[in-house]
């Protein structure tokens, strides 16, 4: 996610909801939130053992075979060139304030998903998010993380979610 400090004042202003959801435990999710300032309030946890709510949206690295295991999409669902686009798009001051630099800590703690098997973790760890803009129970806009870090352009949802209001 990308740390913007207008973003929270930009969609509050049009009366626009906005609720984060992450892989992991409820606890996890709260030291995130107080860690990067975003409303705890407004930060759900996916808990479940199978990343229900990714894999209800169809995120990537959420299928699973007939055994029920997690189908892995290969190291380019973990990293691509369109991480690289976002990494540069954001730039290098962006980076540094998640996870660091020589002299300055970044916010990033490894906030490793729990369950009843190592092997369940780790398939967590796998799963890519999304962004989704709605009014109501239409869907204004949607976006699928490729890898990690192809996040959505925060301005353009941003000109989305506020538009309709």
């Amino acid at each position: 996610m990308q740390l913007r400090r207008d973003v929270l004042p930009a969609i509050e202003s049009k009366g626009v909801k906005l609720f984060a959801v992450g892989i992991g435990s409820a606890e996890a999710a709260a030291e995130f939130a107080e860690a990067t300032d975003f409303p705890a309030t407004m930060l759900l946890a996916d808990e479940s053992e199978l990343t229900s709510a990714y894999a209800a949206v169809g995120a990537r690295n959420t299928g699973r075979d007939e055994k029920g295991k997690q189908i892995f999409e290969g190291v380019e669902s973990m990293w691509n060139r369109d991480t690289n686009a976002g990494l540069k798009a954001r730039g290098r001051d962006d980076l540094n304030a998640v996870v660091g630099s020589l002299f300055k800590k970044g916010i990033y703690k490894p906030l490793m998903p729990t369950g009843a098997s190592t092997q369940r973790a780790m398939e967590k760890t796998f799963v890519q998010g999304g962004t989704f803009v709605f009014d109501g129970s239409r869907e204004l806009f949607t976006h699928f993380d490729s890898a990690s870090g192809a996040h959505a352009d925060l301005d353009e949802v941003i000109r989305v979610a506020t538009s309709r209001r």
